[in-house]
């Protein structure tokens, strides 16, 4: 553990002092059946969010120095406060290892016929790896068994290069596809290259779209490929775009040509799936440099006093990392994140104070400080993977991300009011937490609570973007309290002094309230969404 800077170790050690002499000792506070939701306090929750949204932090991006600082100030909280430690060797922090691809991209290359071509000439690559073989021809490559789509269906393509469409299977939406999740509702080309053992893919580009994409690396060096590297495989797929002469050179002689690829791109119409006859194997060989960097989930539990049900966890979370500092910003280019998330992070420093300093309900109270959740879910998906404790053990996750903000009069309508709250997902996966959230939201505070982005066919696809959709993938009853999108959303200007401090501390006193109710009930929650 390094040094925390002076600001932060100064703001930790007041928390420490108010939590130790603030005339609320350890297990005595106030609470009944809603558990000690009155002993969340405005003015702690207001620091932590200046903490955690100072200049220092820079972001909080999740692989920087400005994070890893942030990590340490919820970890010196949680242990003055007396939480017991869930990470790995590292106490309170549970490593997550990222993998990092970068392409050397002036030695791409890709030989068809005899003859090679170049990335940024005629090709674009976007994923490493080596590959020779046969092509096949999929359509638009995804499979959905729950539709009974499959362009695979009847072809070998093990070994093979997968040529696709980028476009979607026909009359199927992307938010559909979300909605079904990855795994038993849906493959994607590359999943589908994994799992039939398809050696590469190779994409069917528009007209011009080498062209574009090549310009826009000159000003813009594209991003290098992050994944969780407990999660990656250790087969590399190489994905290539094609461009017109490379395309028009592979498809020569074939039941296809190039154009009518192209026409079926710009037609959405994948046509039946074939394997290329007349085309020698096509070699890809796309270099890429493997590194690996280290960032981490913050977890902790207070215990339940129940021997019988202890092992079962109510488990709450909210997202550490934020998106960083802009670069090419004029004046202030740091995106502090107050809301996002500065404001969960803050919620549930204080609903873990609260609990540990109270008679313990009969289940466990887990405590996750996701990272990643701005760059692909990377500390939720690391954690339903390698869980300390059983999944099935887990009752229910309750998600606070960006629940500081309340509409004023000139604000804009998709932020909610001082006494408004948005809920998400628990009426999609589990009708009984929905109605726990219900009743205590009524016989406590009586928050107007919104369940707009609940909707299936919801525009902004709210449900699919926190982290407590990795949760719900895993079979848990989810619920994502939310105060609704802003214009300072992922810019410097999303700053502590526009929080609404006195909302905050409503929120996360009926998320305590909701989460003491499912800890001391005798039953669990059902989940009646789709595991996929």
């Amino acid at each position: 553990m390094g040094p925390m800077t002076s600001r932060l170790l100064a703001v930790a050690a007041l928390a420490a002092v108010v939590w130790t002499h603030g005339g609320m000792d350890a297990r005595t506070t106030p609470g009944g059946a809603l558990g000690p939701v009155e002993a969340v306090a405005r003015d702690r929750l207001e620091r932590h969010v200046q903490a955690i949204a100072s200049d220092e932090l820079q972001g909080r991006h999740a692989l920087s120095p400005g994070y890893r600082e942030a990590a340490r100030y919820v970890a010196g909280v949680l242990r003055e406060a007396g939480l017991v430690p869930l990470g790995d060797t590292e106490g309170y922090l549970q490593r997550v290892r990222i993998r990092r691809t970068k392409i050397d991209r002036p030695r791409v290359a890709v030989r068809i016929g005899g003859q090679m071509f170049r990335h940024g000439a005629d090709v674009i690559a976007s994923a490493a790896g080596a590959a020779r073989g046969r092509v096949v021809y999929v359509g638009h490559g995804w499979r959905v068994p729950s539709r009974g789509i499959d362009p695979y269906a009847g072809l070998d393509v093990r070994g093979a290069l997968l040529l696709v469409l980028p476009i979607l299977p026909p009359g199927v939406t992307f938010d559909e596809l979300m909605d079904l999740g990855e795994g038993v509702g849906q493959f994607d080309p590359e999943a589908n290259a994994r799992l039939l053992g398809a050696a590469g893919v190779l994409r069917v580009g528009a007209v011009g779209e080498i062209d574009r994409r090549s310009r826009a690396e000159e000003s813009r060096p594209p991003f290098d490929r992050f994944e969780v590297d407990s999660l990656a495989t250790d087969r590399p797929i190489p994905d290539v775009t094609l461009g017109e002469r490379a395309l028009d050179l592979l498809m020569q002689g074939e039941r296809e040509s190039g154009a009518s690829l192209r026409r079926r791109l710009d037609a959405r119409d994948p046509g039946p799936s074939f394997v290329l006859e007349r085309t020698g194997p096509v070699e890809i060989d796309v270099p890429g440099a493997i590194t690996h960097e280290d960032t981490y989930n913050v977890v902790a539990k207070v215990e339940g006093a129940d021997p019988a049900l202890r092992d079962e966890f109510v488990a709450l979370g909210a997202h550490l990392d934020h998106i960083g500092v802009r670069s090419g910003e004029t004046g202030d280019a740091i995106n502090n994140g107050a809301d996002d998330n500065g404001s969960g992070v803050a919620a549930l420093l204080e609903i873990a104070r609260a609990a540990a300093a109270h008679q313990p309900p009969r289940r466990s109270l887990l405590f996750i400080w996701h990272t990643g959740e701005e760059v692909g879910g990377w500390g939720a998906r690391h954690f339903v993977a390698h869980p300390p404790m059983p999944l099935e053990r887990m009752v229910a996750y309750l998600n606070l991300d960006m629940v500081g903000r309340s509409r004023t009069s000139d604000g804009p309508a998709t932020l909610s009011g001082p006494d408004e709250l948005y809920v998400v997902g628990p009426k999609r996966v589990s009708r009984d937490l929905a109605a726990t959230i219900d009743a205590v939201n009524a016989s406590y505070l009586g928050l107007r609570l919104d369940y707009r982005y609940d909707e299936p066919g919801d525009p902004e696809r709210m449900y699919e973007r926190s982290d407590h959709y990795y949760y719900a993938q895993k079979g848990i009853p989810v619920a994502f309290f939310f105060s609704g999108l802003h214009d300072d959303y992922h810019r410097p200007s999303d700053e502590a002094h526009l929080i609404d401090y006195e909302k905050l501390q409503k929120v996360a006193r009926t998320v305590l309230a909701v989460a003491w109710r499912l800890a001391s009930d005798p039953g669990r929650p059902g989940f009646d969404g789709k595991v996929e």
